[in-house]
């Protein structure tokens, strides 16, 4: 309420729009953000999508698609690692 919560803004370009949905998750697959919760599983889950992959959509697409945002988010391994080295560290004193 008293900030502005998007942090980034990505915008991609392709000649047609095929490549345009390629370039796009594979920009969002790359992109990374730690310590804030992101839309960007949801975004990904929208690219992956049958209607948007063809161009067939518009300004009601995300909601007379609700099953959208049930997405599972998984850690990058290395991550998890970093997280327990480094809770292993705690626990240890180092």
């Amino acid at each position: 309420p008293y900030y502005d919560s998007m942090c980034a803004k990505l915008t991609v370009w392709a000649l047609d729009w095929e490549s345009v949905v390629e370039r796009g998750r594979r920009a969002l697959g790359d992109m990374v953000v730690y310590g804030v919760k992101t839309t960007i599983p949801y975004y990904q889950e929208i690219m992956k999508h049958p209607d948007f992959k063809n161009a067939e959509f518009n300004t009601s697409f995300v909601e007379t698609h609700p099953e959208l945002t049930n997405y599972a988010t998984e850690l990058p391994p290395e991550l998890i690692a970093a997280a327990i080295s480094a809770a292993i560290a705690a626990h240890e004193g180092i």
